[in-house]
């Protein structure tokens, strides 16, 4: 993956096997936000696809007009180039997540396991009001400039993904964002797959309810959950990606391989018993998944 092809946000691959991962970029965001996350799975050998969503990758009013089941159905389409994987699993932020959860969704034989990082399942207070705002018609036109960037704590980072994100957000698309969230929050009891959420404790886009409802509420929770206490939204590329990079990998190479007869380690269940379920520690913002425990400072 050339570092041009990071900066500009394009799309990237990278080659591995014989398990892939589609990874999905948030709103009005770009592939630049998957790429820490997607080199760590790289180096575990699993084949990453990085494609740039619906309506992305040039002028924010092209997503004027673009309903959310599109960014559902090209992430659909770009899902189907993994085909033949022995084990597909989807990484999605924000938005992204969302289409993830809809994918998992859909296609259960399809997904074998999901990370959400920072769900958009329930936007802050200035998302909701752009939400409800974008119904009286005209409005939905309006593009809010992004004039501080993005929401990203790391001020590198947020400089380097600058270029790559479109400069504004069309409350039309905020509107589109607010029904696949609520499309999503029906699905979730029906979603079998494995999941790990990880959510920003600073978040200025989402609120760390929404994550947790995800894991809550998801049909093969509850979910591990994991809350960076140092990261705004772009938990991926922010001041702690290399956490985020390494649980998504633990937690990703832990699930079982379909065939493959597992050997528990002492004191770690599979994920077919009961106790495989993480459970928050008391007092913390953090759930175990099996097998791996990771410290959120």
């Amino acid at each position: 993956m050339a570092r041009t092809g990071i900066e500009h946000g394009r799309e990237f691959e990278l080659r591995g096997g014989p398990d892939a991962v589609l990874l999905l970029h948030g709103l009005t965001g770009s592939t630049f936000e998957m790429h820490v996350v997607a080199r760590r799975l790289a180096d575990t050998g699993m084949r990453c696809l990085a494609p740039v969503m619906a309506g992305h990758g040039g002028d924010p009013r092209d997503l004027l007009g673009v309903p959310w089941s599109e960014w559902i159905a090209k992430a659909r389409r770009e899902l189907g180039r993994l085909e033949g994987a022995r084990r597909t699993f989807v990484v999605g932020c924000s938005m992204g997540a969302l289409v993830a959860c809809a994918l998992a969704h859909d296609h259960p034989e399809r997904v074998d396991g999901l990370v959400l990082l920072a769900p958009a399942l329930e936007l802050q207070l200035h998302g909701r009001l752009g939400a409800l705002l974008a119904r009286l018609g005209p409005v939905s036109r309006i593009v809010v400039p992004k004039e501080a960037g993005s929401d990203v704590r790391d001020p590198e980072m947020r400089e380097r993904n600058r270029a790559p994100t479109l400069g504004g957000v069309p409350l039309g698309a905020v509107a589109e964002l607010a029904a696949l969230a609520a499309h999503v929050d029906r699905q979730l009891p029906g979603i079998a797959a494995p999941a790990l959420v990880v959510a920003g404790a600073r978040d200025h886009t989402v609120t760390v309810g929404g994550a947790r409802r995800i894991a809550r509420r998801i049909g093969s929770g509850p979910a591990e959950l994991v809350v960076l206490e140092d990261s705004w939204h772009l938990v991926g590329i922010d001041v702690e990606r290399d956490l985020c990079a390494g649980v998504t990998a633990r937690f990703l190479t832990s699930l079982p391989v379909p065939g493959a007869r597992a050997t528990p380690e002492p004191g770690r269940r599979t994920r077919g018993d009961d106790g495989a379920r993480a459970r928050e520690r008391s007092g913390g913002t953090r759930r175990r998944g099996p097998g791996w425990s990771p410290r959120a400072r």
